[in-house]
């Protein structure tokens, strides 16, 4: 029987709100998290996150027990009442002794889940992006996964917040590489194509989800390095995640851009994972 509707975390399996004064995610961002969409009690891709963050463990040397984190948000579903939440897994290396080396610990796992409310608004008439000022760091051993270390995307929303904007471009040395909460796609001459994330960058779930259907439509596609002189030319721009599903661009600083039938094919492609 579902009882809560304010939020509730599971520490280590059980209801609790604190960590651990000397965890490691608290201390140095030492963990890689999810966020998943849950609808009518069903998680959106539970399996494909849980994938992603036991491939970021492994890369930082985290165990992982994919098995035991599947229970937990589980029994969160089961007693969280509300028609549309937010499910969050965070994995830490755990508690250890002060400094960087990380000695052998157990990890720490906390899983949380909250009310959340869609934006139709922006999936039908899109957003206007901004051009972050705050550049994103290379760094291969770590590109690709959603690792706890924000800070680079906590100065970027600050910065939204400031100008006004929903969401910005993020780029190294002179590269678009992602949002900064979303992965980001343009069309050029009738052909979708995403930034490489050789160097940083998350490889978002939602990402993978329009590649692959992209192919199956059809819908030629690549993967490259590219500008905002790309976006320039584009015919059609959009962000993504797998909580706010696709949210087309209608402009850039102050570019604009139309919504294209790209963009509203995919959309259509979706649109029964997220509102209908």
């Amino acid at each position: 029987m579902k009882i809560k509707t304010a939020p509730i975390t599971l520490v280590n399996g059980l209801f609790a709100d604190d960590v651990a004064a000397n965890n490691r995610g608290l201390a140095y961002g030492d963990g890689v998290f999810e966020t998943i969409l849950v609808r009518g009690s069903r998680p959106l891709w539970l399996d494909d996150h849980l994938q992603r963050l036991a491939a970021g463990a492994k890369q930082l040397s985290i165990p992982c027990d994919i098995a035991t984190i599947k229970r937990d948000c589980i029994q969160l579903i089961a007693v969280f009442d509300a028609p549309m939440a937010v499910l969050k897994i965070v994995l830490t290396r755990g508690a250890s002794l002060r400094g960087y080396t990380p000695h052998p610990a157990s990890p720490d796992r906390i899983v949380s889940i909250a009310a959340y409310t869609p934006n139709r608004a922006n999936w039908n008439s899109g957003i206007a992006l901004a051009l972050c000022q705050t550049q994103l760091s290379s760094q291969t051993r770590l590109a690709g996964i959603k690792h706890l270390n924000r800070l680079e995307q906590v100065l970027a929303a600050e910065e939204l917040l400031r100008r006004g904007y929903q969401e910005g471009l993020m780029m190294l040395r002179g590269s678009v590489i992602e949002g900064s909460r979303s992965n980001v796609f343009c069309v050029v001459d009738g052909k979708l194509s995403t930034p490489s994330l050789s160097h940083c960058g998350v490889n978002g779930i939602m990402r993978q989800h329009i590649l692959k259907h992209a192919d199956e439509l059809g819908i030629a596609s690549t993967v490259r390095e590219f500008g905002v002189s790309l976006l320039q030319r584009a015919e059609e721009v959009f962000v993504c995640n797998s909580v706010i599903g696709i949210w087309p661009v209608t402009k850039i600083e102050c570019m604009h851009k139309q919504i294209g039938p790209i963009s509203h094919l995919l959309q259509r492609e979706f649109d029964t994972y997220f509102y209908v």
